[in-house]
């Protein structure tokens, strides 16, 4: 009798690097792709270190993040905050492996990037990379850089000053529940005058710091 035991996925060389939770998206991934790299593991937490302990395939994943995109002259779309960074989130899976990052708007520039973490979700990206951001503002004596999000919950989450994730914490996610906690007691001691913006898709296109996995 075939076992039902779940396998977790890592995919170093595919169309899309990263930890699949099911051999269907793993094969999309690696069908077809010149000198494919990948293997099966019996839990998301192996398969998570064994990403993260491949430093040069690591490398080859935030290169692709990091690729530039067609340029947009955002300066020339009315409503657009030109000094302005935009911040998002991205999940493979729910809950799944996650990374969030922020881009300067008008030249595509990564400011920052975080990740992968294990078991989380992309609404817990979106508000960290707000927080990352506004920390990061703190630190630079920077109060009038805006911040664009495309996240209406993880707007909310921010002006609650809490993350109202109902995620369980787990093994595989503590280290994430201790960054979430930080988050929320900088916010709780942190003031800032930097606007936290609607980033608005339908009329913009998608965020500039989208991660491009839609």
């Amino acid at each position: 009798m075939a076992s039902d035991k779940r396998k977790w996925y890592v995919v170093w060389r595919g169309t899309e690097p990263g930890i699949c939770d099911s051999w269907a998206e793993c094969e999309l991934r690696v069908k077809g792709f010149p000198g494919a790299r990948y293997k099966a593991f019996n839990s998301q937490q192996e398969a998570v270190e064994a990403f993260r302990n491949d430093p040069g395939e690591m490398e080859i994943l935030r290169a692709i993040a990091r690729a530039p995109r067609e340029f947009v002259n955002y300066d020339a779309i009315p409503g657009i905050v030109h000094d302005s960074i935009a911040v998002d989130g991205a999940c493979s899976g729910n809950p799944g492996l996650m990374e969030y990052r922020g881009v300067d708007v008008p030249t595509g520039v990564e400011i920052f990037h975080q990740g992968p973490f294990a078991d989380a979700t992309n609404n817990i990206g979106e508000f960290l990379a707000i927080v990352h951001a506004l920390a990061l503002f703190c630190n630079q004596g920077n109060d009038h850089t805006a911040i664009y999000s495309d996240s209406k919950t993880a707007m909310a989450w921010i002006r609650a000053g809490q993350c109202r994730t109902k995620l369980n914490r787990t093994d595989a996610n503590a280290r994430l529940f201790d960054i979430i906690g930080r988050a929320e007691r900088w916010l709780a001691t942190h003031t800032w005058r930097n606007a936290v913006l609607k980033w608005q898709t339908s009329e913009w296109g998608e965020i500039p710091a989208d991660f491009g996995r839609k």
